[in-house]
């Protein structure tokens, strides 16, 4: 099992019991967070989740769920692609990180809001793939 996802389960089960815990009050005061952002219509909830303040008692709950989320997203398409055609849609540099494609996700967002009722999958693509772009294949 790698590290990555040893991480997106750790993060999944994190998410899980927080939400058993302590159901009801994901509001931050100044931060657009709620708990109804955890069903991701849209591309600017899954935005709410992964930029939510670090004030927020649910911090730790919404950034497990953000990672989970992208990890979900990353190997979905590696599954459904399978192994003999799959095409690298993002190619991160070594070493980059989870943490690195949120921000380049929640960057690419604000400055591009007419994606924002995007489905969230979509849009993680939509960010990411001008932001670490595969090489070409002649």
């Amino acid at each position: 099992m790698t590290r990555w996802t040893k991480m997106g389960m750790l993060g999944m089960v994190a998410l899980w019991s927080a939400g058993w815990i302590a159901p009801g009050h994901l509001l931050a005061d100044n931060n657009a967070f709620t708990i109804a952002d955890l069903k991701l219509q849209s591309a600017s909830q899954l935005v709410d989740v992964c930029d939510v303040d670090a004030a927020n008692p649910d911090y730790v709950a919404a950034l497990a769920f953000c990672y989970g989320f992208f990890e979900g997203a990353i190997r979905y398409a590696e599954a459904i692609a399978g192994p003999e055609a799959h095409k690298n849609l993002v190619c991160p540099p070594a070493g980059a990180t989870r943490l690195q494609a949120v921000e380049a996700y929640i960057a690419y967002m604000k400055a591009n809001p007419q994606y924002a009722q995007e489905r969230p999958v979509d849009a993680i693509y939509r960010a990411l793939m001008p932001h670490w772009p595969c090489p070409s294949t002649p």
